[in-house]
């Protein structure tokens, strides 16, 4: 019998694959046909050919949060940590205009009534995976070609706004 898989699956499978091209053990071209499969997949038999030369992901550190509740929050976060960010009816700013290539970082941002904004490199790989209510997500320039850093956004938008800026902060 064939066992479905969950999104939390599929998210780590994609994790296993990020971590991958940042080493430079697989070209983004393969990143690109190997996670279209894996978020295609179904069941874990589909799933397990994409990642059994890879090895699992590694998962160090708990995840960072910047919580902003009717206030404004600024952080640089560790590049290589898992970041939550939630802004209600408040303000978080993420600089990761610091980070090098081949890091990675993983953003959960949730905002209610609230604003994420997120200052990521020139070169950086920003691959949104979240979704909006009543809200906007917006992401400034392309990743196209790029080789920089990957930045991966995921989480909902309500009423509220994520944005992603290819830019040093320069007011805040």
């Amino acid at each position: 019998m064939a066992i479905r898989l969950s999104d939390e699956e599929r998210w780590e499978a994609t994790r296993v694959l990020d971590a991958a091209v940042a080493d430079g053990r697989i070209t983004w071209e393969e990143h690109a046909e190997r996670s279209a499969i894996v978020l295609a997949a179904r069941t874990r038999g589909q799933l397990w050919p994409q990642l059994a030369d890879l090895g699992p992901a590694v998962r160090s550190e708990p995840s960072q949060r910047v919580v902003a509740t009717v206030s404004k929050i600024i952080r640089t976060p560790e590049a290589s940590r898992e970041v939550y960010a939630r802004a209600t009816f408040g303000a978080v700013i993420l600089d990761l205009t610091g980070m090098r290539r081949g890091e990675q970082i993983k953003i959960v941002a949730d905002s209610f009534c609230g604003k994420i904004a997120v200052y990521v490199p020139q070169d950086a790989v920003v691959i949104d995976d979240g979704t909006a209510v009543l809200g906007k997500r917006k992401i400034f320039g392309s990743s196209q070609g790029m080789s920089g850093p990957v930045v991966r956004i995921s989480g909902r938008v309500t009423m509220g706004n994520l944005k992603v800026f290819r830019d040093e902060p320069h007011h805040w």
